[in-house]
């Protein structure tokens, strides 16, 4: 999957980087620069398991803040999965949460 300005999420919304992000609000959220330079968040959607074993919400952005990639994944980031077919209310609001904070931080943006 491509980096993007845009990305819409099956079940969910379309959201939009913002233009008021900053790299030091990434570090404050959790974001880790990777050796290309990409800063990547992972969140685990099954806080009972070991994050490397649970169902994820993955985020990554450009080391120049220009296109992002968001999506839920399967253990091991194996597989991108579609929370809202899975009937699991507490994923589902914990995800909401997530992005929430991404939007209050001025990170993405719902369109």
């Amino acid at each position: 999957m491509a980096f993007n300005q845009q990305i819409s999420i099956e079940g969910d919304a379309t959201y939009r980087l913002s233009k008021a992000i900053k790299k030091y609000t990434l570090g404050d959220l959790g974001f880790i620069p990777n050796n290309a330079g990409t800063y990547v968040l992972h969140r685990s959607l099954e806080p009972e398991k070991p994050l490397e074993n649970a169902i994820q919400l993955k985020v990554s952005v450009t080391k120049d803040l220009r296109g992002f990639k968001l999506s839920t994944v399967s253990a091991g980031d194996m597989a991108r999965i579609n929370i809202f077919k899975m009937n699991n209310d507490d994923m589902i609001k914990l995800y909401a949460f997530f992005i929430d904070e991404l939007i209050a931080r001025g990170v993405i943006e719902k369109i």
